[in-house]
């Protein structure tokens, strides 16, 4: 079933494993609603969230919430956080042990961006279904 508009959220907390979780959480996601999205566009949407929740738990105090909603043709995930702190995507260096995550992001999803929040920002990422890249239509 590919129907669902609806937005599913979930909250993230500073545990352990709370990237992976949410990975999880994504993933059976994807998997309930047999979204139309190849095993590359789940990798990459996967991979996507993992570099955006870190970066809300490492720089924006320690909890975030995820989004997820399908719109037809492309997954929009979104997660947000309490920091007025901007997502910058840095140049990478050699030497830095990070920041890459955001260039990782900007290169694998079909967009990203930023928007502020009354208490913070949301910094989200739309991966596209294989006939939204291709534009075929069924």
């Amino acid at each position: 079933m590919t129907d669902f508009s609806t937005i599913e959220t979930l909250h993230v907390g500073a545990e352990a494993d709370a990237v992976a979780q949410a990975r999880r959480w994504i993933a059976a996601l994807l998997r309930e609603r047999e979204l139309p999205l190849s095993r590359d566009a789940v990798a990459n949407a996967l991979l996507c969230a993992s570099e955006v929740i870190t970066n809300a738990l490492v720089h924006a105090g320690g909890e975030c919430w995820v989004r997820a909603e399908w719109t037809g043709s492309h997954l929009r995930i979104e997660v947000t956080d309490r920091s007025l702190r901007l997502p910058a995507m840095l140049t990478p260096e050699i030497e830095r042990g990070s920041g890459r995550g955001l260039a990782l992001v900007g290169a694998l999803a079909y967009s990203w961006g930023w928007e502020p929040r009354e208490l913070g920002k949301a910094v989200h990422f739309v991966v596209a279904a294989d006939l939204a890249l291709t534009a075929v239509t069924a």
